[in-house]
This record gives C-alpha cells, sequence and structure tokens, in this order.
C-alpha cells in the first residue's frame, strides 16, 4: 500500500503540474511525521511554491499517508496538500487552507483559515521544526527575515 500511495502521488503531482504549465511544481522531500495514532506519513515541500511577502513565508506542503486516514465524515483520505505560512523571525507557523485526496485523486474534503490565521509557536525536534529550518534556514536565503524578494 505504501508503493501504491508514493506512485499515486507521484502521477498525481505529474498531471497537476502539465495542467499547471504556468507555474512550475518541485516536491521535495523533508523526512516523515507521526500522528498520535502512530499513522505515518512522508512530507513533501514544493520549494517553487516558497515566497516570502510582508515577513511571512508562505509554501505548498504535502503529506502521504502509509495508509488510509479516516474523516469524520467516513470518508478516507492517502494525500493533503497543505497551504501554510510561516515566520520565520519567530518561529511561527500557520496552516492556511488544506486539500485531503482519496486514494484514486479525487477531493474528499478541503478547509481555509481564511484571515483568521493563528500563528503557532513550532515545537523542536517535530516535522514542524524540519520544515521550518528547510523553508528559512537552508532553502529560501529570502525567508530568514533580513530581506524581501
Amino acid at each position: 500500500m505504501k508503493d501504491f500511495a508514493r506512485i499515486l502521488f507521484a502521477a498525481v503531482l505529474l498531471s497537476a503540474s502539465w495542467a499547471c504549465a504556468a507555474r512550475s511544481v518541485e516536491w521535495t522531500p523533508v523526512g516523515y511525521g507521526t500522528l498520535e495514532d502512530s499513522s505515518r506519513f512522508d512530507v513533501f515541500i514544493d520549494t517553487e511554491s516558497i515566497k516570502t511577502v510582508d515577513g511571512k513565508t508562505k509554501f505548498w506542503q504535502g503529506h502521504v499517508f502509509y495508509e488510509e486516514q479516516p474523516l469524520p465524515s467516513g470518508k478516507s483520505y492517502i494525500r493533503i496538500t497543505i497551504g501554510k505560512a510561516v515566520d520565520c523571525a519567530t518561529r511561527t507557523d500557520s496552516n492556511l487552507e488544506a486539500v485531503f485526496y482519496a486514494p484514486d485523486g479525487s477531493i474528499v474534503d478541503n478547509y481555509s483559515a481564511g484571515g483568521a490565521s493563528e500563528f503557532k509557536t513550532v515545537v523542536p525536534e517535530t516535522i514542524s521544526e524540519a520544515v521550518l529550518s528547510f523553508v528559512c534556514d537552508s532553502f529560501n536565503d529570502n525567508a530568514k527575515g533580513d530581506s524581501q524578494p
């Protein structure tokens, strides 16, 4: 099932990049995470989406689960694409929106935080810290809070 999910994720990403010819998509693996119930998932960052505006760095983050995950609606998902924002200076982050995908690639749920997104301190030694470090420290020199693109 893990290999199927990764193949499906790659196929969906490839088709999405063809559909969005105006903007390239470059998914880079960052690590893996574990939910409270021990469900594991691989974490990817779309490096082409990383942009810093008004001190906040925004980007797309993808999670591919090893097994299907249930939603309260009774539907299940295998992949999430999350619109994230981080404040590199204060080491905080916020989920702006998320899209949940079924194993067949169809959208089963989504949400948007709208203008009410809350920034929270990133917990040390977590996948969130690895993502923050990747975006702020290693990948995007403009995201360090020193300059703007």
